[in-house]
């Protein structure tokens, strides 16, 4: 397995166990992550957009945006059968993890779980659809 979806396949594991433990809030930081690094992995292994490669295309832009929504773009546009939106689930994932580090107060534990669920459907979605190593 590639070491950009070990990674986020960790953080899923990561965001359980703070979850089942009491840290809800916290758990959406690594829910995120596991997303964001599956799509490293896509443009990595399938789009060949190495890391060095990365960093050039998102000089003075945010990275977490400027490269990933093309990418996630063509990650729906290849994967049409399913009908998942990888862009707005990422982009959900994207704004709960903010919403948990800067307001934890205002998030429903039902959302928090949902997040989690929503963050393990990203990265099997990925893992079924997109897995070449």
């Amino acid at each position: 397995m590639s070491a950009y979806l070990q990674k986020a396949h960790n953080n899923i594991v990561v965001a359980e166990m703070l979850f089942n433990n009491g840290q809800k809030y916290s758990s959406a930081h690594p829910a995120y992550y596991s997303a964001f690094l599956s799509v490293k992995y896509v443009l990595t292994h399938l789009l060949s957009i190495d890391y060095t490669k990365q960093e050039e295309m998102t000089q003075g832009q945010e990275s977490h945006k400027a490269i990933f929504e093309p990418a996630l773009k063509a990650m729906a546009t290849s994967d049409t059968a399913t009908g998942v939106n990888y862009y707005e689930w990422y982009n959900q994932l994207r704004k709960m993890r903010r919403q948990a580090d800067y307001k934890p107060d205002s998030i429903e534990e039902a959302d928090l779980q949902g997040n989690l669920n929503m963050a393990k459907s990203f990265l099997n979605k990925v893992d079924a659809n997109f897995k070449t190593v």
